[in-house]
């Protein structure tokens, strides 16, 4: 795993399992009826279209995202090969700031 310096667009992850800074807000949500991961959603932001979300998933039991909130994340660039999901993970301790888009 590698630590890709500054911030990452959604369209440039690629399941690399690095670990990435991404800004991007939240347009959907739902909590998983398991242990782990707790939740999990889609993110947007300026490099994607609305059809093309990239997934989310949460693991830290003190996370949780809400819809239509932007965040500072960081977390792992992860391949989901089940369902072939490029996803966010937000491992335990992921740093998650809310955050507001300057005009």
């Amino acid at each position: 795993m590698a630590i890709r310096s500054g911030r990452t667009m959604l369209t440039d992850m690629d399941g690399s399992g690095d670990n990435v800074f991404v800004i991007a807000t939240v347009t959907k949500t739902w909590s998983l009826a398991s242990h782990k991961p707790f939740q999990k959603g889609f993110l947007t932001d300026p490099s994607k279209a609305h059809e093309e979300e990239r997934y989310f998933v949460v693991y830290d039991p003190d996370v949780r995202l809400e819809e239509g909130k932007t965040y500072k994340l960081n977390g792992t660039d992860y391949a989901y090969e089940p369902f072939e999901e490029i996803q966010l993970k937000l491992n335990e301790g992921a740093f998650v700031e809310e955050w507001e888009w300057k005009q």
